[in-house]
């Protein structure tokens, strides 16, 4: 009975020894078919944490619209205050409660679709793991405006946008990211 055993750990480990070569990983970004990334242009690979300042160039689909390489560097998070900032808002008690954030970022559309109007996926990532969508303001608010791409957002063109996030109470801000596949790949900036 012990041969058996011995013979039937022998054969195991044979087996499991007989594998093919690993697969390699690839670190390349995986680019739709029949999309040409525009010259010059590194696209960043899903997943990378960067710092205020440093630029991330993604491909960006806006449904079946267009499709365009873009460039989205996070200049500065800045904290705000509802207090102060939103006096001349209606807010109901939960909203009073948040904690507003200002994202301002600079966006190159790289080509070579026009992405005019388009909304960005960029969230405010909180520390009960939720991603914010940034919200929309309805009026003038002036530590934070120009919230959406020019309508004519052609190639080669750049916009200066800023983002208002309200991160609801007891909840802290952890991360700014540009999401254009699955969480998990997302590109993120730390404030």
């Amino acid at each position: 009975m012990k041969r058996f055993w011995i013979a039937a750990a022998v054969s195991l480990a044979l087996v499991g020894g007989c594998s093919s070569t690993p697969e390699k990983k690839s670190d390349a970004v995986p680019v739709p078919q029949g999309f040409d990334v525009p010259a010059g242009v590194t696209l960043t690979k899903g997943g990378t944490t960067l710092t205020e300042d440093k630029p991330a160039s993604v491909i960006y689909q806006v449904g079946t619209k267009a499709t365009s390489a873009i460039t989205v560097t996070v200049s500065a998070v800045r904290k705000g205050s509802i207090k102060e900032d939103f006096t001349f808002f209606s807010l109901d008690d939960e909203t009073k409660a948040a904690t507003p954030f200002y994202v301002d970022i600079t966006v190159t559309n790289e080509g070579p679709a026009g992405l005019g109007g388009a909304a960005l996926p960029i969230f405010a990532h909180d520390s009960s793991n939720t991603n914010l969508p940034a919200n929309d303001i309805v009026g003038t608010l002036l530590p934070c405006q120009n919230s959406t791409l020019p309508k004519s957002f052609l190639p080669g063109a750049t916009a200066k946008l800023c983002l208002v996030y309200l991160v609801p109470k007891g909840r802290a801000l952890q991360s700014v990211d540009l999401q254009t596949g699955s969480a998990k790949d997302a590109i993120t900036w730390t404030p």
